[in-house]
This record gives structure tokens, sequence and C-alpha cells, in this order.
């Protein structure tokens, strides 16, 4: 296991990188009938899940965070 460190700008990046990977080898997998491209791809496919359970905990944490700062009153 290994912990890398990202800027918010960087993990975007990344993220959108992946993501637009994997819904390219699932369109084509879906495109071709071919349960096999999934099969060849699994490795970024998890990659890809990791990244989407890491943006939805960080989104959650954020949400959280600015629910719970006061409500400036002007």
């Amino acid at each position: 296991m290994k912990t890398i460190t990202l800027t918010d700008d960087q993990f975007d990046t990344l993220f959108d990188y992946v993501d637009d990977k994997v819904t390219t080898i699932v369109d084509a997998s879906v495109d071709y009938q071919d349960s096999e491209i999934l099969n060849e791809w699994e490795d970024l496919i998890d990659v890809h899940t990791v990244l989407e359970e890491t943006k939805d905990k960080y989104e959650q944490k954020l949400a959280k965070a600015q629910a719970s700062q006061p409500v400036a009153e002007w």
C-alpha cells in the first residue's frame, strides 16, 4: 500500500484522465459486446474505483465542514 499526496488540481486531473479512459473502455465493451475488454483493463478499473471512492469521501467531508461553518449575518 502506498500513500501519495496530490493537490486538488492534480487529483482532479488524474481522476478526469482515468475516468475518461474507463468510460471509453466500458463503451467499447458495450459496443463490441465483449466483456473480455473489461477483464483486460481490470487493474485500471480498480484504480478508478479507488479514486472515485476517495473523491466521494473528500466531497462528503468538505460538505460536512462547510455545513458546520457559522452563517455570517450582515
